[in-house]
């Protein structure tokens, strides 16, 4: 038989040397059985180099990890690393491109920037990326293994969530550029946290998982690396430390051994020894999994829960009807997202969003400007026989890939299986006195407990088109900044522009950059009163720098204007951006204070610079900023400006991160929610909106007179409150606000001063129609949600 090397194999191989089996002398044709015959060559191996760095690794032993099992078996082809951290596999031609490649890093081993290992680890490369296998193309490996995803698609969902600009795939420790030395620094990062997460989970070896298999060393190493893909922003913000950023190079890797310590020791974004027997379990079920026929019915999973008693919760739930669940010629089901949330008993309803006003968020869906409409679908392949599936939610809102392990949890007590969720780390799923309220009652036949880690791989454009969301700008006088005691008792700074205004929405992109041009409005030493209390700022000099810079985040959660007061500043941190710098398109990123009875902008550090770039997208101009500061890496997103409709939007694109979560299935959700005096789940029951479903704060005004406008308040727990301001002054007025048809938001609107009529636009955020005044006066509104 003859085998021919296609082109494929000569490319892994790069100039490939041939194993010849049986290179006989006896003719010019080169018999392979080494007589004297004319047979053909038989060539059944290539070489394929592969180099392995944290910095160059020496003995670290290399592998084709053709069963994927994360160890180096007899009989896969295998090598030693040389002190530059290479070595030549000699791989079956069939197998090329197709098993990844595994190092495994001993204590023998040599780090040519970072000496001897002393904590072993492992490492992986993608199959057919062979030639560098690396801390960062683990990352890649692993988001390939979690997802099906390509090479390619991996490199680019990890560069997305890192920032990093080279090829992760590329020999970063040969590279003396800034970003080559910023990947090194990741990298260094990921196999520091690893190393220390190995050896706080080392115990487990040898003890059984819930599945009762014995836990291996390889197993510890695949939890360990999915897990990093979840804790990939707390590790960027590790990075950004100011500990990293200021250590000298001697002093480097023990500051970022300090912070990998403080991430595995973390319940946020460590795996304490209690998960391993439930996280090796669930990847035992996917890497060895059964195929089950089942036959579709309505359905649905609870996707979150936070009790706090009956009155006072939230529920996520995905659910599908028969229909829906019934797999379309493409192989795809559906399913629809249901949010509720109960304050007081007041309970609002709607389908997506952290909140029910960000329903109408729009996002890009490569060909126009979508939103969520209510009750809409979402589409996913049928689950593979390893539990996985490809998903699109909300029309490329956002698409990825997702992994089920699925337990039988019936005749289990609620509190034993709630008690093992948490234990693993699950935070999805919160009840608060678990104990008490879930007593010793037990789950029923065919309840499930289900086990699923998501990762998208592509997220879109998007934003909120509430006036909160809108960029505002100020004169040029206010946005050149300046000293304010040179300048004139109403004039730039001291203007009443500055003081008691936001200044104007941004119309176009060119104008937002014009207006922020970096440059503060300095004020003596800041002082304010709370509470009563005098609050002295610690800094000498108030530079207010919200004339000239536009925000892209705030870090923290601090309290802002309400409690207790820490002292002049709030303790967040707001990241903004200017546009100045030198080159095409500059940016300049900022780190600033926020003042504490109001939230301004205070006294800001340059902490980055970069480019932006405009593209046109649909009807919209958007722009993106480039190399944001890592410290940005845990606001979850990237910030874009999105020009629609005369105006300017703080937009963003979401971070594509893999998140984990614990789900019921439906017979297991109701009989929870029985159990806590929930509603149950009904699949074939449209969500329907409800009272607190239009919470949040409607701004109208009469488009005629143009003299001020009308807040309408409606709280979580459906109280309403009406605030008015105009060229007179502001007040609050005592009101009554009746919904005539949910469905359509159509409301009735009375207080002292007359009656209103209109609608109150769930989806769009629009508010419209007419009022007539007890003074005999009438017309019309238009409004907005804020």
């Amino acid at each position: 038989m003859t085998n021919k090397l296609s082109k494929l194999a000569f490319a892994l191989a790069g100039a490939a040397m041939m194993t010849v089996a049986g290179c006989g002398g006896g003719g010019s044709n080169g018999d392979s059985t080494g007589g004297s015959g004319g047979g053909d060559v038989v060539v059944s191996t290539t070489s394929v180099p592969v180099t392995v760095i944290d910095g160059a690794i020496e003995k670290a032993t290399v592998c084709l990890d053709k069963n994927l099992n994360g160890i180096c078996d007899s009989g896969e082809p295998s090598g030693k690393t040389d002190s530059d951290g290479k070595v030549t596999l000699q791989i079956d031609i069939a197998d090329a491109n197709k098993y990844p490649i595994l190092a495994v890093v001993g204590i023998d081993a040599v780090d040519k920037d970072h000496g001897p290992v002393k904590t072993p680890f492992t490492m992986q490369a993608p199959a057919d990326k062979p030639a560098v296998v690396s801390p960062l193309t683990t990352l890649v490996q692993s988001v390939m293994a979690s997802t099906g995803a390509s090479s390619a698609d991996a490199e680019a969902s990890i560069k997305a969530q890192t920032g990093l600009n080279v090829s992760l795939f590329a020999d970063f420790s040969k590279d003396n550029t800034a970003d080559s030395q910023t990947a090194g620094t990741v990298a260094r990062m990921v196999v520091l946290t690893t190393q220390q997460q190995s050896t706080l989970l080392s115990s487990t070896v040898g003890s059984s998982a819930i599945d009762g298999a014995v836990i291996k060393q390889a197993d510890l190493d695949k939890i360990i690396q999915n897990r990093l893909l979840e804790i990939l922003p707390a590790l960027l913000t590790a990075l950004a430390d100011p500990s990293v950023l200021n250590a000298a190079p001697a002093d480097k890797d023990a500051v970022l051994l300090a912070q990998a310590n403080a991430l595995v020791n973390s319940p946020d974004t460590g795996i304490p020894t209690t998960a391993v027997t439930t996280l090796v379990a669930i990847n035992n079920q996917t890497a060895s999994p059964s195929v089950v026929a089942e036959t579709p019915t309505a359905g649905g999973t609870l996707r979150s829960l936070k009790f706090t008693d009956s009155a006072n919760w939230s529920v996520r739930a995905l659910v599908s009807t028969l229909a829906q669940n019934t797999p379309d010629a493409s192989n795809n089901v559906k399913y629809v997202s249901r949010r509720y949330n109960s304050v007081g008993g007041a309970v609002a309803a709607w389908n997506n969003g952290g909140s029910p006003n960000r329903q109408a968020d729009l996002h890009f869906n490569g060909s126009s400007w979508v939103g969520c409409a209510l009750n809409s679908e979402n589409t996913s392949t049928v689950r593979d026989a390893k539990g996985n599936s490809i998903y699109n939610d909300c029309d490329k809102m956002e698409t990825g890939s997702s992994n089920r392990a699925v337990f039988d949890i019936a005749g289990r007590p609620m509190i034993d299986v709630y008690n093992q969720i948490t234990a693993a780390g699950y935070t999805n799923l919160s009840i608060t006195s678990a104990p008490t309220v879930l007593g010793t009652t037990q789950f029923p036949v065919g309840a499930k407990l289900l086990y699923q880690s998501n990762t998208p791989l592509t997220t879109a454009v998007a934003y909120y088109p509430g006036s909160s969301s809108y960029v505002t700008q100020y004169s040029a006088a206010v946005s050149s900044g300046g000293i304010a005691s040179t300048q004139g008792a109403t004039v730039g700074c001291n203007s009443s522009e500055f003081k008691n205004t936001n200044g104007t929405a941004s119309a176009t992109l060119e104008g937002m950059i014009g207006a922020m041009t970096g440059t503060p409005c300095v004020f003596g030493q800041g002082q304010f009163t709370y509470n009563s209390v005098i609050y002295t700022s610690p800094d000498a000099v108030d530079e207010a720098w919200g004339n000239s810079t536009v925000g892209i985040g705030t870090l923290g959660t601090a309290p802002v204007g309400f409690g207790s007061a820490p002292g002049f500043y709030s303790g967040n941190t707001k990241l903004r951006v200017a546009f100045k710098g030198t080159g095409t398109n500059p940016v300049t990123y900022y780190a600033c204070k926020e003042r504490f009875n109001n939230g301004s902008t205070r006294n800001c550090t340059e902490i980055g610079t970069g480019t932006y770039t405009i593209t046109t997208q649909g009807d919209a101009r958007v722009m993106a900023l480039s190399n944001p500061p890592l410290i940005a890496s845990s606001l979850g997103y990237q910030r874009v400006f999105v020009e629609r409709n005369g105006k300017i939007y703080a937009g963003y694109q979401n971070n594509p991160t893999t998140t984990k979560t614990a789900r019921l299935n439906l017979v297991a959700t109701n009989a929870l929610a029985s159990q806590l005096g929930l509603p149950t789940v009904d699949p074939e029951a449209p969500l329907a909106l409800t009272r607190t479903s239009y919470s949040g704060e409607w701004v109208i005004s009469d488009p005629v007179a143009a003299d001020g406008s009308t807040t309408i308040r409606i709280d979580g727990n459906g109280n309403v409150t009406c605030t008015w301001i105009d060229s007179t002054g502001n007040g609050t007025d005592p009101c009554t606000l009746t919904f005539t048809d949910l469905a359509k938001g159509a409301f009735t609107l009375t207080d002292d001063y007359g009656i209103a009529t209109g609608t109150l636009n769930f989806l769009t955020g629009a508010a419209s129609g007419t009022f007539a005044d007890t003074d005999g006066s009438n017309g019309s509104f238009v409004g907005v949600r804020r």
